[in-house]
C-alpha cells in the first residue's frame, strides 16, 4: 500500500514538474526572464504588457514595463548602470528620470516616473537609439521600417505628417493586428511609435505638418520612414 501511495505521489510530482517546465520554456521563447515561480512570472507579464525586452546574444533581460521600479532596475543591471538624469520629453520639456546604461547606446533606455520620489511606477519608457537591443512584441524596435510595420499589422495604418513636435506618430493601427499586440487588455497602457524619414531622404511637402496620412499613400510608401522612438505610455 505504501509503495502504491509513493508511486502515486511521485507521479503527481512529476506531472507538476512537467507542467512547470513547459511554462518556463514558453516564457523563455517569449523573451520573458523567469524569476520566482512561473505563476508569479505570468502575473508580472500580464501587468507589464506591453513591455520591452532586451535581446543580447540570444539571451533576454528582465522586462521593462510600467510596473518596473528603479529598485528592480538596480537589482538587475547594477547601480553603476542605472543613473538618475534630467531627460527630454515632448516640446522641449524635461523630466527627472532614470536611464539604464546611459553610456551604452545599444542598451540605453529611459524611464520617467509617475512619482519622482517613489520611482516605483513608470509613466513613460522610451528608446531612441539605433541599433537598440530593446524590442517590443514582434521584435519592433528603433529602425523598423513602415513597410515592415504594415506587413505585421496586416493592413495600412494612420500616422501624422512629419516636421513638427508630434510628427510621424502612429495615430491608429486602423483595426490591424498591432492594435492588440501593442496595447494592454485594459487599454490603459500602450506602446507607441514615432517614425522619421530615413537619413538622406527628402520628405515631400504633402507628408509634412499636422495631418493624418495612411501608410499606404504612394509617397509615404516610397519614403518608407523608420521607427525613431519607441515608447510605452501609462495614463497619468
Amino acid at each position: 500500500m505504501d509503495n502504491v501511495y509513493c508511486r502515486s505521489v511521485k507521479g503527481l510530482f512529476d506531472g507538476v514538474v512537467n507542467v512547470i517546465g513547459k511554462i518556463i520554456a514558453a516564457a523563455s521563447v517569449c523573451g520573458i526572464m523567469v524569476v520566482g515561480t512561473p505563476i508569479a512570472s505570468a502575473q508580472v507579464a500580464a501587468q507589464q504588457s506591453p513591455y520591452l525586452v532586451m535581446r543580447d546574444g540570444g539571451k533576454a533581460s528582465m522586462m521593462l514595463g510600467v510596473t518596473t521600479s528603479e529598485k528592480s532596475l538596480i537589482g538587475r543591471f547594477g547601480a553603476k548602470n542605472v543613473k538618475r538624469q534630467t531627460v527630454p520629453v515632448v516640446e522641449s520639456e524635461t523630466a527627472d528620470g532614470t536611464v539604464i546604461y546611459p553610456d551604452d547606446a545599444k542598451r540605453r533606455a529611459t524611464l520617467i516616473w509617475k512619482n519622482a520620489k517613489k520611482r516605483d511606477v513608470a509613466e513613460t519608457i522610451y528608446i531612441t537609439d539605433q541599433p537598440s537591443l530593446w524590442k517590443l512584441p514582434n521584435d519592433i524596435t528603433v529602425g523598423t521600417t513602415l513597410a515592415e510595420l504594415e506587413k505585421m499589422n496586416g493592413k495600412p495604418f494612420k500616422l501624422s505628417g512629419f516636421d513638427w513636435d508630434y510628427g510621424g506618430n502612429v495615430l491608429s493601427w486602423n483595426g490591424g493586428k498591432l492594435e492588440s499586440a501593442l496595447k494592454s487588455k485594459s487599454g490603459k497602457i500602450s506602446a507607441t511609435l514615432q517614425l522619421v524619414p530615413p537619413t538622406g531622404k527628402n520628405c515631400p511637402e504633402e507628408l509634412l505638418g499636422d495631418r493624418e496620412i495612411l501608410s499606404s499613400k504612394a509617397s509615404m510608401k516610397k519614403l518608407n520612414p523608420v521607427v525613431g522612438t519607441v515608447s510605452i505610455l501609462a495614463p497619468k
